[in-house]
C-alpha cells in the first residue's frame, strides 16, 4: 500500500510550488505516498470528503478542501480542487524525488510455466503451478499466487486511466504507484487488462476468474470465486464480493459494490451499488424482483 520517495521533500516547498494554503509545520518531510486509511506521520495522503479526512493518520500531511478540512495535528494543505492538486503534487514528487520501485529480479517458482516472448517486470513474484501463456506483460511488482492461468497477451500491472483537468482543460496524469495482488487459483483471459493501482493494490481473489477481452481498472477488488465474463468493464475502485457473476458486455460506474452472490446481467450498465444476492439487469441496471 503507498509507495516511499528515494528523497524526502517537504512539506512547506510542495505548499509553494503548488500555492496551496499550509496549515501546519512547513518543515514537515514527506517520505511517502499513501491513502488516508493507510497514512503514517510522514505520509502525504489525499481526502476527497470529510470521512477520508477523518480516517488520515493524525499526524500525516493531509491535501484536502476547506470544507473537508477537520482539526487535526498534522499538516494540512487546502485546496479548491484536492483531486487536481494530489495528481499535481504526485507528480511533482515523481519528479523531484522518485518513487522507491524494486530492482530484485523476478521470483519465479520452479513449477511455474511461462510461454514466449512474456515480459515480467522487475520485483514480480510468481507462485508454484502457474502458467503464464505467450506474449504477456506482467508489470513491475506484481504479485501472482499458485496455480493461476494468465492467458496470451493479457496486461496486467500497467498504469490505469486516471485524469483531471487543469484551469486550461489540460489533461493532468495521476501516478499509479500501486500494484496488482492476484491470489491462488485465479485466471485472467486473453486480451484482458488489469491495472494496478493508484495508491493501494488493485486484488484478484483466491478462485476469481476473469474471460477474455475484459478491463478491470485501478483499485478494484474482485472477490473470491467471483466471475467477470468477456468485454465487461469494472470502473476504478469497484469491490465486487465473492461468486459475484458479472456479465458479458457489463459496465460498473467506478466505486460502486456489487455484493456477495450478486448478479449483473448481459449488457448491464451498473450506476449504483447491488446488495448481496441482487438480480440486475438493463441500462440503467435495475433490480429484478423475485
Amino acid at each position: 500500500m503507498g509507495r516511499a520517495l528515494n528523497i524526502a521533500v517537504s512539506v512547506g516547498r510542495l505548499a509553494a510550488e503548488l500555492d496551496l494554503e499550509l496549515i501546519g509545520d512547513g518543515d514537515t518531510l514527506i517520505q511517502r505516498v499513501d491513502s488516508a486509511d493507510a497514512s503514517t506521520g510522514s505520509s502525504l495522503c489525499f481526502a476527497k470528503n470529510a470521512t477520508w479526512s477523518a480516517v488520515a493518520g493524525e499526524s500525516a500531511i493531509l491535501l484536502t478542501s476547506l470544507e473537508n478540512m477537520i482539526e487535526r495535528e498534522g499538516p494540512t494543505l487546502l485546496s479548491r480542487q484536492p483531486r487536481l492538486d494530489f495528481a499535481r503534487a504526485l507528480g511533482l514528487l515523481e519528479s523531484w524525488a522518485g518513487f522507491v520501485w524494486s530492482d530484485a529480479e523476478p521470483v519465479i517458482h520452479p513449477t511455474a510455466r511461462i510461454g514466449r516472448s512474456v515480459v515480467i517486470g522487475r520485483g514480480v513474484r510468481i507462485g508454484a503451478g502457474t502458467v503464464i501463456y505467450h506474449n504477456a506483460v506482467i508489470g513491475d511488482e506484481v504479485v501472482i499466487g499458485q496455480n493461476c492461468v494468465i492467458k496470451s497477451c493479457a496486461v496486467v500491472g500497467e498504469e490505469g486511466f486516471g485524469f483531471e483537468r487543469d484551469a486550461q482543460g489540460k489533461a493532468v496524469r495521476l501516478p499509479h504507484i500501486g500494484t496488482v495482488v492476484i491470489g491462488d487459483e485465479v485466471e485472467v483471459g486473453s486480451l484482458t487488462t488489469v491495472c494496478r493501482g493508484t495508491l493501494g493494490d488493485t486484488m484478484l481473489r483466491n478462485g476469481c476468474k476473469i474471460d477474455d477481452h475484459v478491463h478491470i481498472a485501478h483499485n478494484v477488488d474482485v472477490g473470491e470465486d467471483a466471475f467477470v465474463i468477456a468485454c465487461a468493464e469494472v470502473s476504478g475502485g469497484v469491490k465486487i464480493g465473492p461468486r459475484a457473476w458479472i456479465a458479458p458486455n457489463a459496465s460498473v460506474l467506478n466505486q460502486l459494490t456489487i455484493g456477495a452472490d450478486a448478479v449483473v446481467g448481459l449488457g448491464g450498465v451498473v450506476v449504483k451499488s447491488v446488495s448481496d444476492g441482487a438480480v440486475v439487469v438493463g441500462n440503467p441496471a435495475k433490480q429484478l424482483l423475485r
